[in-house]
C-alpha cells in the first residue's frame, strides 16, 4: 500500500470514528422535541395494533411544523428525534417511526422511538454515514419493503413503469453539507452508480380519480407523487385523510415553508400540479 492509500485508510478510519460519536450525540434534538414525541406515543399507544390506521391522525398533529430542509443539512448521517422541521423525508419517516412505535408490544421509551426512526431512515436500518441516508423514494421502498415496514400497492391496480438514473443529489452536490466531504461523496456517487436503470411502477397521474382505486385508499396511507425531472423520483410525498369530499393531502411543503393539509381532494391536487406530476405510488405502513 503507498503512502496515499496509507494516509486515505487512515483519514476514512478517523472519519468513521468521529461519525459514530456525533451521530450518537445528535439522535434526540431537545428535550422538548422527545417530550412531544412521547406524548404522540402515548395519546395513540395500541401495542399490536395497525399502525398504518393511525399514520394519518399523526401527520395531523404536525400540521403548521415548519419545512427544514434536514437531509440537506445533515453532515454525518443522523435521524434526530426532532419535531420542530421536517422535510418531506423526514415528515414521512417521523409518521411512520411514531406510528410504529406507539403499535409495538413493548415499546414506549424514546430510545425505542430512535431505533424505529433509524430503521426506516437508513439503507437496512443502520446509518453509517451520510450515503446509507435513502435519499429517492424507489430506494426507500425497495429497502423498507425487504423489512416488512411497508407494503406497496401501486402494482396491484396498475402495469406501468418508467425507468430513470438516480442520481439527482450527486448532481447537487453543492446543497448537501455532508457531500462537502470527498470521501463521502464518492460513497454517495457508488450509491447512486447502483439505482442507473431503476424501474419505477407508477399510477398514471389520471388514475388518482378512478372509481375502483379512491374506495381502496385508506385514510393514513401514504402517497409519493412523481416527478417527470429525469434524474429523480419522488416530487412530493405525504400521507392522507380522508374527508368529506375526499381524500387529502398532508405532507412537508417546501412551498408553503410547513407541514400543510391541501385544501382541494388529492386527484384535483394532482390535475393542477399536471406539469410537476406524471403518476404515483400508494404504499401503507406495517
Amino acid at each position: 500500500m503507498n503512502i496515499v492509500k496509507v494516509i486515505k485508510h487512515i483519514l476514512l478510519g478517523v472519519s468513521v470514528v468521529a461519525t459514530g460519536f456525533s451521530a450518537e450525540a445528535q439522535r434526540f434534538h431537545c428535550e422538548a422535541d422527545t417530550a412531544k414525541a412521547m406524548e404522540i406515543i402515548r395519546e395513540f399507544y395500541n401495542p399490536g395494533g395497525d399502525p398504518a390506521k393511525i399514520c394519518g391522525p399523526i401527520a395531523e398533529k404536525l400540521k403548521g411544523v415548519a419545512y427544514v430542509p434536514i437531509s440537506k443539512e445533515d453532515s454525518i448521517g443522523v435521524a434526530e428525534i426532532r419535531l420542530d422541521g421536517f422535510d418531506d423525508f423526514a415528515f414521512v419517516n417521523m409518521v411512520a417511526a411514531l406510528a410504529k412505535t406507539a403499535t409495538s408490544p413493548g415499546y414506549s421509551r424514546p430510545k425505542d422511538l430512535e431505533i424505529m426512526l433509524e430503521k426506516l431512515t437508513f439503507r437496512r436500518g443502520e446509518a453509517n454515514g451520510f450515503p446509507t441516508r435513502m435519499m429517492y423514494g424507489g430506494d426507500w421502498i425497495v429497502d423498507n419493503r425487504s423489512r416488512g415496514n411497508v407494503k406497496e400497492l401501486t402494482e396491484d391496480y396498475s402495469e406501468h413503469f418508467k425507468t430513470k438514473s438516480l442520481d439527482w443529489v450527486c448532481r447537487h452536490r453543492g446543497e448537501f453539507a455532508a457531500l462537502k466531504d470527498s470521501a463521502t461523496y464518492e460513497r454517495q456517487r457508488m450509491v447512486e452508480f447502483g439505482y442507473r436503470t431503476f424501474k419505477i411502477p407508477h399510477m398514471k397521474r389520471e388514475s388518482s380519480d378512478w372509481k375502483q382505486v379512491n374506495p381502496d385508499i385508506q385514510d393514513g396511507d401514504l402517497i409519493m407523487l412523481l416527478t417527470p425531472e429525469p434524474d429523480r423520483d419522488v416530487w412530493e410525498m405525504g400521507y392522507v385523510v380522508r374527508r368529506d369530499d375526499g381524500l387529502h393531502f398532508i405532507h412537508a411543503s417546501e412551498r408553503d415553508g410547513k407541514v400543510v393539509e391541501e385544501s382541494e381532494p388529492l386527484g384535483r391536487y394532482i390535475k393542477r400540479h399536471s406539469k410537476e406530476v406524471y403518476g404515483w405510488r400508494w404504499l401503507r405502513i406495517l
